[in-house]
């Protein structure tokens, strides 16, 4: 167990050296520091107490673990948050471990004296109704936390598609992976202390064994996405200059939730929609702007001088469809013309598919595949030997 532990401190150190040397560092950069560096603190709390049991070493453990929680959350938080930082109506997330950590300090150094190793043993291995109570407690509080927040992602991963036809950067699809893991890690270990309380197990080093093997191999995973997919600030970036455009009459950034109120309090009139929806058709079927490979609906909105809720409310309703969906069906066509042509056989997929304004070869495979039912390959063999 230690060298899994050890395995595991090794890949969060590769992630932290990836990002310290970052410039111009944001708060979802700190808050992911953070996060790393109380994961390597848990890994390696547990390395220590496999050596012996003391105070200071339960205490380590405890406020790791604690800790990790609120850190986790607030960083995901602030990554699908428009504004990309910490808002005080989130005071709800740490407020848990803030109770937690009042009531260890009281208990540590005015109510119990835990000097002896038999105390801590006693305390870690038989915890007091009190301890069981925070232990559980804290188990229900972030199950609840994670579900609720895996929904937050879901909804955020199809927002974005109203105004990116390029989401493979920022679709967050890792994070939302790694967070259900974690969601299922904290109900395998609530079930498994829950055993070892009912005498089903016997074991203590049972529960944390399977439960840190299994964020050791996640964090595998956290660390080689989080890498690859570190591209979020660019979003952020853009998301802002975006948000710019929206202002209210006092001159207050007006936050639109398109994705979730379905344009509810929009002023477009059928008339003024159809318009705005001829335009739009314009941009694509003469001008083709989906050859642009990072094409976003704010570019749609600086060629026809309407807002962005607009735009995306258009073609929403009378595409019936999100923005990503419609430039895709584009490029699609377009390259399924461009593999109808003899001459292009000389050329690759890839090629072709970059030509049509897909940015990768797995993108362009799994958007043809997912409006063709067949991938290019296949479909430009079938046409010519049709």
């Amino acid at each position: 167990m230690i060298y899994i532990n050890i395995a595991g401190i090794g890949i969060l150190i590769i992630f932290l050296l990836f990002i310290l040397p970052k410039k111009k560092k944001t708060t979802s950069d700190y808050l992911l520091i953070l996060t790393i560096s109380l994961f390597g603190a848990m890994l390696l709390s547990d390395i220590l107490i496999r050596q012996g049991l003391s105070a200071p070493k339960y205490l380590f453990q405890m406020l790791s673990t604690t800790l990790l929680f609120p850190s986790f959350l607030l960083y995901g938080m602030v990554l699908v948050d428009k504004e990309h930082r910490l808002k005080w109506s989130w005071w709800w997330v740490p407020s848990y471990t803030i109770v937690f950590v009042v009531f260890l300090f009281i208990d540590f150094v005015y109510v119990n004296d835990y000097n002896t190793v038999e105390k801590v043993d006693r305390l870690y291995r038989s915890p007091t109704a009190i301890y069981q109570f925070f232990y559980k407690a804290q188990y229900l509080f972030i199950i609840l936390a994670m579900t609720w927040f895996l929904r937050k992602l879901n909804r955020y991963s199809k927002k974005i598609k109203d105004y990116y036809s390029f989401i493979e950067p920022i679709h967050l699809n890792w994070f939302r992976n790694f967070t259900l893991v974690f969601l299922i890690l904290e109900v395998l270990s609530l079930v498994l202390f829950l055993s070892l309380d009912f005498g089903l197990l016997n074991d203590i080093n049972i529960p944390f064994t399977i439960v840190y093997s299994g964020i050791v191999l996640a964090l595998f995973y956290l660390c080689y996405h989080g890498i690859k997919q570190y591209a979020i600030a660019e979003f952020k970036g853009t998301q802002n200059s975006i948000a710019k455009n929206r202002r209210n009459t006092n001159g207050t950034l007006e936050v639109e939730e398109a994705a979730d109120i379905k344009y509810k309090s929009s002023s477009l009139s059928e008339s003024e929609m159809n318009a705005l929806f001829n335009e739009i058709k314009c941009l694509f079927e003469v001008e083709k702007v989906y050859l642009e490979p990072q094409l976003k609906i704010q570019t749609l909105s600086e060629h026809l001088g309407a807002t962005t809720h607009k735009i995306s409310q258009t073609i929403n309703t009378k595409a019936e469809k999100s923005f990503y969906d419609y430039v895709n069906d584009f490029r699609v066509a377009h390259l399924k013309s461009l593999l109808a042509i003899p001459e292009n056989q000389k050329y690759t997929i890839l090629a072709l598919g970059i030509e049509s304004g897909f940015n990768s070869k797995a993108t362009l495979n799994r958007t043809f595949k997912q409006h063709m039912g067949i991938s290019p390959k296949q479909f430009q063999k079938a046409h010519f030997t049709g």
